[in-house]
């Protein structure tokens, strides 16, 4: 790691000159000789290296000719130094790189034409600007292909040893699942141990390789490269954002790659800090959903012989005539309406807009509710911001993080390397705190497992750590006497002893997590569902804020509070003001000045109520008959809630359900009427990352069948209801978000906000924080095990189960993950069932060993209901936010 980066933020490297082809140039001491070559422009051949890891010097392409050297030099694994004297150019040089490509073909097969690669290849591209017409001496490996994998072929007979593959692996996803080994006779690339390659299947192995060694299995065969339409647009997975490029043919899609390959391997090594332009498994395997043979193509509409396919204009008239009847007998608060926050934002405004303008209701809600929210709103209650406080770059640069409940490799794979960098690159010491030995903790300085459902007393115990330790900041606090006077009365009743019992982490651990914290210049927290989505989520985020606050990681450049989004367009439902509470900004719905604008921009009064009901409320009002008709986009409350909320009987209730989906779901099938929806990769647009940042959708297709994008349908019934919305582009609403909302659209570039500490610790937070701290013991109970819903790195929400590539890769395996000393105990084989009991029922399933589960837990993924574990669970809901817990539970599990 000597090369990458040479300069720090803590230490600048020397700045030096050197002259390149007669020319003086400045550069950083130390770094790559290849980088300073590139960064003027000139690119020297090299088909080993890449700007995001280190150089590997191994194709010997990169040859430049250094003054006091008699033999040329590998420039990528040089360092700069000052006086040097190199030149790039040259017959001699030529003909050395010649060499270095007739060395590379000597071994590798002719077999362009079958080839995947072909069109795309860097051995090609070499070969035909080096002149390379005639191999005297060839021959052919003859090695197997190693196609075990259960989504990458291994050619090694196209292989030219370049350790892109490998270093990409090791170096930037730090997973190193690869390595070279000698075998019949050559060196070739293997999974560690020579086994079948079983890792994250990122692909990005596959990006970087400058030939076909390695090979799509979802896509072998099907395309050349320029017979594939490149679309760039934006991964609907996650809240990380990626940019990747679907590439179709005809109407098919065919795969999807990304920015990283081994074209863009001329970049800026400083660029790492904000990415590498890689993708996780979801965006680059998780593509069959678009065009799924089980996609919605016509609207249905309910009749005496069940749903039928219906006419646009029918089905458009019969939801906006039953939604205009519900409407005159019962009023607008007997309307509600749902929308998944995977949508645009444009398909958000349209909506909210609908809901309140047309329809006359403040009852309305987004998949944000099952757990941003109380990020959102503590941070906007306590330091007037409503999204994380760092960019990327802060991340990676940081000196200590504190990851708590966050499993972020497995739900936000690429924002998660920005903590590996900062780890690796930036010695950051690393606190991950979880209930079970994740993939971050297994490479963290600081693990700390704790008893599921404890994370936030382990937040408690960092609190009262940092006062029993005076690590409080003086400057961060001076200005709020009262207010650290009342947070050191209100952890003056707790004891540290009791939060070590109940977390299951000693007292000496919590001291030295809190030290770390405390005393880093740049200490980020990154917190996950483990806090958010489990009970006293709104409350853990304001203990949160307060360790921030009092050791002054608040406000403090490359410090403070973060989390990562499961959906793709979380902060962006919030920012277009899909929650009763908010109106687009996000502003609150009771401010007066804000509804005036609104009611100008969209020529109606906004609803004369104080407040809408969230999610959890609509439900409830579903179930007693206030609200008669519900209007779903893309949200699936009955897939997603165990059955103690009692969805179905709710909706069943319902005399109007309008569901809106790329796909039938089970709610869709108790619809009145359904109207197929098209995907993102059939949408233009923008989705907003967890960041801040606007970034663009593009459509790689035309929209399936019949189905259309979201904003259109709302539109549609909007001039069946006699208000008609007039929008008839994606940039008419964009157009009309920038009135409301100046410089939203910010292309990337998120400007920085300050946190308001005065309103907070001035007036609410001594009232509030006393009855933020304690100890409460649980109730004794017969059920021995901690039941977790959790989430996988191949899946996200229910959507990728709808994409066959990821469900070959992960599959449902109906089977409990546990400890195995549990395993043990309980005297279980492999082939054994269990039956698990909660106080909401028993299911039967399979079980297996999770070497990663702590005893006293198992653990289901969220992502499957066969068996419905999920019903199992109890539910809770935050009395502040609203947001519904029900991610943990405790059992008894015997053999069946």
């Amino acid at each position: 790691m000597g090369l990458k980066p040479v300069t720090t933020p803590d230490v600048e490297a020397a700045t030096i000159e050197l002259t390149l082809d007669g020319e003086v140039v400045q550069a950083k001491e130390g770094v790559s000789l290849y980088d300073v070559i590139s960064s003027t422009g000139k690119i020297v051949p090299a088909m080993c290296y890449h700007y995001t890891f280190d150089p590997f010097g191994s194709c010997g392409m990169c040859l430049v000719l250094q003054e006091g050297k008699k033999a040329p030099v590998r420039s990528c694994t040089a360092k700069a130094a000052a006086g040097m004297v190199i030149q790039t150019e040259g017959e001699d040089l030529f003909l050395a790189r010649k060499k270095a490509v007739e060395k590379h073909l000597s071994v590798h097969p002719l077999d362009c034409p079958v080839c995947d690669a072909d069109g795309h290849c860097e051995l090609q591209d070499m070969a035909f600007q080096h002149g390379v017409t005639n191999l005297a001496n060839a021959k052919q490996k003859n090695i197997p292909e190693d196609t075990r994998s259960l989504v990458l072929d291994f050619n090694m007979n196209r292989c030219i040893a370049c350790g892109e593959c490998i270093n990409i692996c090791k170096d930037v996803l730090r997973i190193d699942a690869l390595q070279f080994m000698k075998k019949g006779g050559f060196t070739q690339v293997v999974a560690k141990g020579d086994q079948a390659l079983d890792c994250e299947f990122c692909g990005d192995c596959l990006a970087v390789c400058p030939v076909g060694a390695i090979t799509n299995k979802f896509s072998k065969y099907a395309y050349k490269p320029w017979q594939l339409k490149k679309t760039t647009t934006t991964c609907n997975y996650c809240g990380d954002g990626c940019q990747i490029y679907v590439e179709t043919k005809d109407t098919e899609v065919v795969r999807v790659t990304s920015p990283l390959s081994w074209k863009n391997k001329w970049g800026d090594r400083t660029d790492t800090i904000n990415g590498h332009d890689g993708i996780c498994v979801r965006g680059r395997f998780g593509f069959q959903f678009i065009d799924s043979a089980t996609r919605l193509k016509t609207p249905l509409v309910r009749t005496e012989s069940g749903l039928q396919p219906s006419p646009w204009l029918d089905a458009l008239d019969m939801a906006s005539g039953r939604l205009a009847h519900v409407k005159a007998q019962y009023g607008a608060q007997a309307i509600a309406g749902l929308i998944t926050a995977r949508c645009t934002n444009e398909d958000l405004y349209v909506f909210q807009k609908f809901m309140r303008s047309v329809i006359g209701t403040n009852h309305l809600d987004s998949s944000a509710r099952y757990g941003h929210l109380n990020f959102v709103r503590a941070i906007k209650h306590a330091l007037g911001l409503h999204r994380m406080m760092n960019t990327s770059e802060e991340i990676n640069k940081a000196k200590a993080v504190l990851i708590i409940g966050a499993n972020i490799t497995e739900t936000n794979p690429v924002a998660s390397l920005r903590v590996k960098s900062a780890m690796g690159l930036y010695k950051a010491q690393t606190i991950v705190v979880d209930s079970m030995q994740t993939n971050i903790a297994k490479l963290a300085s600081h693990p700390m497992m704790v008893k599921p459902g404890t994370e936030g007393l382990f937040i408690q115990g960092l609190v009262k750590s940092v006062m029993d330790q005076d690590l409080i900041d003086e400057e961060a606090t001076s200005a709020f006497p009262e207010a650290l006077n009342s947070l050191r009365q209100a952890v003056g009743v707790l004891s540290l002893e009791d939060v070590a019992n109940q977390t299951g982490v000693n007292p000496d651990q919590i001291h030295e997590a809190a030290r770390i914290f405390a005393e880093a210049p740049r200490s980020i927290i990154i917190c996950g569902e483990g806090i958010l989505r489990h009970a006293g989520g709104y409350q853990h985020m304001l203990n949160l804020i307060d360790l921030a606050w009092v050791t002054g990681k608040l406000g403090r450049k490359g410090c403070g509070i973060n989390t990562y989004t499961e959906e793709a367009n979380e902060q962006g439902a919030v920012d277009m003001g899909v929650a009763p509470e908010f109106l687009p900004g996000p502003v609150s719905f009771t401010d007066s000045q804000a509804r005036e604008t609104f009611a100008r921009i969209w020529g109606n009064n906004l609803p004369d109520v104080d407040r809408g009901a969230n999610l959890t409320e609509i439900l409830d009002r579903c179930q007693n008959g206030e609200i008669k008709a519900l209007y779903l986009v893309g949200e699936n409350p009955l897939e997603t809630l165990p059955a103690s909320y009692d969805v179905t009987s709710a909706l069943a209730k319902l005399e109007v359900l309008i569901c809106q989906d790329p796909f039938m779901t089970e709610i869709a099938k108790m619809a009145h009427v359904v109207f197929p929806a098209s995907t993102f990769a059939e949408k233009d647009g923008t989705v907003t990352n967890q960041e801040g940042k606007v970034q663009f959708l593009r459509p790689a297709l035309d929209s399936l069948g019949e189905s259309t994008l979201d904003w259109h349908i709302m539109v549609g019934m909007a001039n069946g209801l006699g208000s008609p919305m007039e929008y008839e582009t994606t940039q008419d609403i964009q157009n009309e978000i920038r009135k409301v909302l100046p410089g939203y659209y910010n292309l990337g570039k998120v400007a920085h906000e300050a946190p308001d500490l005065s309103g907070y610790f001035l007036k609410a937070f001594p009232e509030e924080v006393a009855s933020r701290y304690s100890v409460v013991r649980k109730s004794p109970t017969q059920r021995t095990f901690a039941l977790r819903m959790i989430q996988l790195i191949y899946h996200s929400g229910k959507l990728s189960t709808r994409a066959s590539g990821l469900m070959e890769i992960s599959p449902n395996s109906s089977r409990l993950r546990m400890s195995a000393q549990d395993f043990n105990d309980l005297g279980l084989s492999a082939h054994d069932r269990v039956r698990i009991t909660s106080e909401q029922g028993e299911v039967e399933m399979g079980v297996e060993v999770d070497m990663s589960m702590m005893s006293g837990t198992c653990a289901v993924p969220e992502h499957f209901n066969d068996p419905p574990v999920k019903d199992l669970m109890s539910h809770q809901v935050d009395p502040v936010t609203g947001v519904p817990y029900f991610k943990l539970t405790y059992v008894s599990i015997e053999k069946a």
